[in-house]
C-alpha cells in the first residue's frame, strides 16, 4: 500500500468513525477501538473485507436501536441508548483482525473464509438477540427447549431469533458476493456465511447457558448478565464471572472462522 493509499484508508476509517459516534452507534470507548480495528481490516486485509465489517457494523447498530424503547421496557436494551463500548467493539472484531494480520503476512483465501466465518458468527448472533427480542412470547433455553426463560436470557431462542440468525449469515454473503471477493463464487460464499454464521451463533448461545455469568440484581430481583444493576452490585447465580458476554462472543467468533476455514478447505 502506498502513502496515498494509507492516507486515504485512514481517513475513510476517521470519517466513519465519527459518522458512527454522531449517531451513537458507538460510545467514544468503541470509537476508539472500531478505528483500530477497521484500521487494521483495511490496511493488512483489503478494501472487501472493510466493506463487509461495515455491513455488519451498520446493520448490527441498526437493529440495536430498532425498538429500543421496547427493548428497553422489557429490560433487555443495551446500555446508553445502544451505543457499543470498547469491549463489545473488541470482542466481535478480535478475531477478524487477527486473520488480517495473518493475511497481510501470506495473502492466501483461507484467512478470507475465517474472516467470513467470524464476522458471520457475529451477525448472526446479534440479530438473533436483538430481532429475537421481538419475539411476542418467552423464548427457549437452546439446552431444554421445555423451559421458558425471560427475553434477553443467556442461551434463550426463538423462532424469530433463528431466522435472524439465518438472515444475518446470508446478509454478510450477499455483501462479500456483491464486493467480489476473489477466488469465492456466490454458492461457495453462501455456504461458508450461513453455516459458520449459524452453528457459531448457535455455540455462543450454548456457552451462554451453560458456562456465561449470569446474576441477579438486589434492588429489582431481575436476572442480568451485566455485574451491576439498579446501582447496586448484582449476585453471581449461575456461570463462571470471567466468562461475560464479550468473551463468550469472542469465543464464538473464533469458532465460527473455524468452521468457516474447514467448510473451504473441503468444497
Amino acid at each position: 500500500m502506498n502513502p496515498f493509499q494509507l492516507t486515504t484508508s485512514i481517513i475513510v476509517v476517521v470519517v466513519l468513525g465519527v459518522f458512527s459516534l454522531k449517531v451513537r452507534i458507538v460510545n467514544i470507548t468503541g470509537f476508539i477501538a472500531a478505528e483500530i480495528v477497521g484500521s487494521i481490516i483495511l490496511i493488512l486485509g483489503n478494501a472487501e473485507w472493510f466493506i463487509v465489517l461495515l455491513a455488519f457494523y451498520f446493520t448490527a447498530g441498526l437493529f440495536t436501536k430498532y425498538k429500543y424503547e421496547y427493548k428497553k421496557r422489557i429490560g433487555a436494551a443495551e446500555e446508553k441508548g445502544g451505543a457499543r463500548g470498547w469491549k463489545n467493539v473488541v470482542a466481535n472484531g478480535l478475531v477478524a483482525s487477527l486473520l488480517a494480520m495473518g493475511y497481510g503476512l501470506v495473502a492466501s483465501n483461507i484467512f478470507s473464509a475465517g474472516l467470513l466465518g467470524a464476522i458471520s458468527t457475529s451477525a448472526a448472533d446479534t440479530l438473533a438477540t436483538e430481532i429475537g427480542l421481538l419475539y411476542p412470547r418467552q423464548p427457549r433455553l437452546i439446552t431444554n427447549l421445555n423451559k421458558n426463560v425471560e427475553p434477553g436470557t443467556s442461551g434463550g431462542v426463538s423462532p424469530l431469533g433463528e431466522i435472524a440468525n439465518l438472515f444475518g449469515g446470508t446478509l454478510i454473503g450477499l455483501v462479500a458476493w456483491i464486493v467480489g471477493f476473489s477466488g469465492f463464487t456466490l454458492q461457495k460464499i453462501l455456504t461458508i456465511t450461513i453455516i459458520s454464521g449459524f452453528l457459531g451463533s448457535t455455540f455462543d448461545s450454548l456457552l451462554g447457558a451453560w458456562i456465561q455469568a449470569t446474576f441477579r440484581c438486589p434492588v429489582c430481583n431481575k436476572i442480568t448478565e451485566k455485574t451491576t444493576h439498579c446501582e447496586k452490585t448484582c449476585k453471581l447465580i449461575k456461570g463462571n464471572k470471567i466468562f461475560d458476554n464479550n468473551v463468550v462472543n469472542t469465543i464464538s467468533t473464533i469458532f465460527g472462522a473455524t468452521i468457516a476455514t474447514m467448510i473451504f478447505l473441503t468444497i
